[in-house]
């Protein structure tokens, strides 16, 4: 399952590992500015689809435009240990090789990535500013489809 926004600058990809996996693993990647970050191995879902859910607040004057210079606002993020910690999205084991952050800003929902290598400083950060209500939006679709595929393989009697 894709959902992203319209423009297809943010959204999450969700798929059922199938087998050997049993129906808590999912193929999990984050869409970022139009680029797909995260691996194609299973992972559980329930920290990731948590984080998600509850991304906090961060209204810090600095992190208002990342999209103008996502460098410097990494370098904000990074910085300030106040900022740091909330701001990480690595939940996910598909997202071990991709530095995700995210926050809320006013009525934005800002996701900010980059592959874990090369050394910082020269990665190129992808940033992806949408409505807050469409992030919420794409989270709560995700949440569903997770909860409900999990269900659905859980009634299934050929699923071990």
């Amino acid at each position: 399952m894709r959902i992203s926004t319209d423009d297809g600058r943010f959204g999450l990809i969700l798929t059922p590992a199938g087998d050997p996996w049993d129906a808590r693993f999912f193929r999990f990647q984050l869409i970022v500015d139009s680029i797909i970050m995260g691996d194609s191995e299973p992972c559980i879902l329930g920290s990731m689809m948590l984080t998600l859910q509850n991304m906090a607040r961060l209204e810090d004057p600095r992190l208002g435009q990342p999209d103008a210079d996502p460098a410097a606002t990494l370098s904000v993020l990074r910085s300030d240990a106040a900022l740091n910690d909330p701001s990480l999205l690595g939940a996910a084991e598909s997202l071990d090789h991709c530095l995700v952050r995210g926050y809320v800003h006013g009525a934005n929902a800002i996701v900010i990535g980059e592959p874990a290598e090369p050394p910082v400083g020269t990665r190129t950060p992808h940033v992806a500013v949408m409505s807050l209500h469409d992030f919420q939006a794409i989270v709560t679709a995700a949440t569903h489809y997770w909860e409900e595929a999990q269900r659905d393989a859980r009634l299934d009697p050929l699923n071990r």
